[in-house]
């Protein structure tokens, strides 16, 4: 019994994350297939753990721009899906051919959410969102199988989409184990020294909806009171616009360049290290599926201070403090509040670390595969 695997949309940088952990997890004696099969483009294929039991296919199409491979998905795609595969895997949301069963997922909440989509006025991204919404609604509400990443998303989509005769399945990402790190004991803020600052990290692309703005207002603000802090922006640039009002708010709460730092070239080792050198994580986003930096922040044993927008408390739980992440002074009280209290963050560590554990690639692979078994035309 043989797995397709439609990866020719190429996806998120988390979405391509999640095939290559789930098929590096692959096992032939507990996941029911014989093979897997897997077309996409040769960059992602080339990320994949080469076996016997994972065949891989590219197409000189699928190596190029995004007209190209929409249309190898026009003409190409179900004569290579036919008599090959007994049920199919789209991860990214966008299938839209005949081939049946296949399954897909619910990645990004932008999507689906209307009032967030309004921060991006009228551009680009706000535009793909809207095209996406129809790509989406319509590939989700002609699936066999749709796997959601948090139950927050899955009932946020049920406006939209009849999960009557669909099977459904709520399928957590996993966490890298470079990320894991067991907290260390939380010191007295009068320890630290403007030499030796107590370190907040915000990991990020920059976007209006993660509100970067805030957390370097809300920091700053701190710092004024007397505060040894110092804050570590880390990701790149999403929303031109956007990254230029950060970058001049940096310079105007920080002139001289002494506490806020903002890295926008980080791979994901060296975002592991950033985690680990740091002492309290910030997570300001108001509108994600499943926040995956904020699991990789509670593996990595730091306190947190959390948006408290869904789906975040599904998953950080009671191991945080929350704010509202449109609400600069929210954002200061909070920090200030954990900043005083050392037994505190010992503890939200504790607890969040513990939550992390939930969280393995290995158990997403299990239940994956499990999943896309029941679906088979054998099964």
């Amino acid at each position: 019994m043989n797995l397709g695997i439609d990866a020719s949309t190429m996806g998120s940088g988390g979405g391509r994350r999640h095939l290559i952990e789930i098929l590096s997890c692959f096992d032939l004696s507990k996941h029911g297939f014989s093979k897997i099969l897997i077309w996409g483009n040769q960059q992602i294929l080339d990320q994949i753990p080469d076996s016997e039991y994972v065949v891989k296919f590219s197409h000189k199409l699928l190596n190029k721009g995004l007209l190209h491979r929409t249309l190898w998905q026009l003409f190409y795609r179900e004569g290579q899906f036919k008599s090959k595969i007994d049920v199919l895997f789209n991860p990214f949301g966008t299938y839209l051919g005949k081939f049946r069963p296949y399954a897909t997922m619910s990645r990004n909440m932008l999507v689906f959410d209307k009032k967030e989509q309004k921060r991006f006025g009228f551009s680009w991204y706000r535009l793909k969102f809207i095209l996406l919404f129809f790509i989406q609604r319509t590939s989700f509400r002609n699936s066999q199988g749709l796997i959601f990443i948090s139950q927050y998303a899955k009932e946020a989509i049920r406006n939209y989409v009849d999960y009557s005769q669909i099977k459904t399945a709520i399928i957590h990402h996993g966490i890298s184990k470079i990320f894991i790190r067991r907290p260390v004991i939380q010191r007295q803020i009068n320890s630290y020294s403007s030499e030796n600052p107590l370190i907040l990290l915000y990991v990020s692309t920059v976007f209006h909806y993660k509100h970067q703005i805030n957390v370097v207002e809300a920091v700053a603000r701190l710092k004024d009171k007397g505060f040894p802090i110092a804050l570590k922006l880390v990701g790149g640039i999403g929303q031109k616009e956007v990254g230029n009002l950060l970058s001049k708010q940096i310079i105007a709460v920080d002139p001289n360049n002494e506490f806020i730092t903002w890295e926008q070239k980080v791979g994901l080792t060296e975002v592991a290290k950033y985690y680990h050198s740091s002492n309290i994580f910030i997570f300001a986003s108001s509108c994600e599926n499943m926040p995956n930096i904020l699991i990789e922040a509670m593996a990595s044993g730091l306190p947190i201070a959390s948006s408290s927008s869904r789906p975040m408390p599904e998953f950080l739980e009671n191991a945080g403090l929350y704010f509202n992440p449109a609400n600069t002074n929210e954002i200061e009280k909070v920090v200030e509040k954990m900043l005083k209290d050392p037994g505190q963050r010992n503890k939200l560590a504790t607890t969040s670390f513990a939550n992390a554990k939930k969280y393995s690639w290995e158990i997403c692979a299990d239940k994956t595969f499990d999943f896309l078994f029941t679906l088979s035309k054998k099964s």
